[in-house]
């Protein structure tokens, strides 16, 4: 590391921390979501900022590339033993808004500052209104 500042020095050590926090917490929370679901929230929230904490201090590199996995995972943990319809709605939400925010509007400005409040109010609303802890039933839908 020749030529580095030690501001530079501790931007990269932040955001690969960054991106450890949010490796380990997406494993540490998806584990918990059975046993504990609003430890495992507080924990995947984390796992979010810190994924996008990392998003952003790579920047144009390849931060554009990874701000998805902080929306996919928070698609996943809000709605964790919810319906399926749910789910592919909310994934399909989190991939619509990635590509919208992060290629179709590339000059007004970086979409972080508009998908972390949106993933935050996700996590408020799954955390209010836990989905239901009795056995599920599955229907095969047609009569």
């Amino acid at each position: 590391m020749t030529g580095e500042t030690a501001f530079q020095v501790a931007l990269s050590v932040i955001a690969w921390a960054s991106l450890g926090v949010f490796l380990v917490g997406l494993i540490v929370g998806a584990t918990l979501l059975r046993s504990s679901y609003r430890l495992a929230l507080g924990i995947l929230f984390l796992a979010t900022f810190s994924g996008f904490v990392f998003s952003f201090l790579t920047g144009f590199s390849i931060g554009r590339f990874m701000v998805v996995l902080p929306l996919v995972a928070t698609a996943f943990a809000v709605t964790y033993a919810r319906s399926w319809r749910l789910q592919v709605l909310a994934h399909a939400a989190a991939i619509v808004t990635y590509l919208v925010l992060a290629w179709l509007i590339i000059g007004i400005s970086w979409g972080i500052p508009i998908e972390l409040p949106l993933c935050f109010l996700a996590y408020i609303v799954a955390f209010l209104l836990p989905p239901p802890t009795g056995p599920t039933v599955v229907t095969g839908g047609a009569g």
